[in-house]
């Protein structure tokens, strides 16, 4: 039996490493759309939201990105359910896990990731998260806005001089100044997406999205130990 237990231990580990490579994978392969979404915003804006209303146009930049989070975190986490769920099946009956394996696993993380972010991830988790409430949990600890108000504010000074002096090449203005807002707008989204550009060790939302898998996958082992 006590063979069987490690078997088993190292077939959750497996799932564990497996979820994390998938969730990157599925993140990279979803940004295009995001990125897409972003820039149609910035074309959508009008010549007095790119000089005045910068407050709508980050609000809505943060629901964007936001919203997209949400989404990948929800494919995530049915995806690692549903195979946690068929990985438990093959348990032979009675079979009980050692809860030092978690930690263990957990301990390793940062190396596993690659990056040392999801470390502060699972430190912000609550406790007690399940599949079933992953959702919300995860708007609980990441939905603060986080894009900085200089980002809005470079390029649109242009746009109103050109308009106040009424020059013949506002529309040139305007549309370097859309390419540049954009510009900062995608930034933004690798920051807040994957932490390129960020503070070391800061959080981002592929780490968040793997450290609340794992914490939901681990809170369900140690329901069935």
């Amino acid at each position: 039996m006590k063979f069987q237990a490690i078997a088993a231990e190292l077939e959750f580990l497996a799932w564990r490493d497996a979820q994390l490579a998938a969730i990157s994978l599925q993140l990279e392969d979803a940004f295009p759309d995001l990125l897409d979404d972003l820039s149609a915003q910035v074309e959508r804006a009008g010549r007095v939201d790119l000089v005045r209303s910068r407050l709508t146009l980050k609000s809505s930049t943060e629901a964007i990105i936001q919203r997209w989070g949400v989404k990948q975190l929800n494919s995530a986490s049915s995806r690692a359910e549903a195979e946690l769920e068929d990985a438990i099946l093959q348990l032979p009956g009675g079979l009980k896990l050692d809860s030092d394996i978690w930690e263990q696993g957990s301990n390793v993380l940062p190396a596993i990731a690659g990056v040392g972010l999801i470390a502060g991830s699972v430190a912000a988790i609550p406790t007690v998260i399940s599949f079933a409430t992953v959702s919300t949990s995860f708007l609980a600890f990441w939905g603060a806005a986080t894009i900085s108000w200089p980002l809005f504010a470079l390029g649109a000074t242009g746009i109103g001089v050109a308009t106040f002096l009424g020059s013949k090449s506002l529309k040139s203005v305007e549309a370097r100044a859309r390419k540049s807002l954009c510009n900062r707008v995608h930034r933004e989204a690798d920051r807040q997406g994957f932490g390129i550009g960020g503070k070391p060790g800061a959080r981002c939302i592929l780490s968040d999205i793997q450290a609340a898998v794992v914490k939901a996958g681990q809170n369900r082992i140690q329901g069935v130990s």
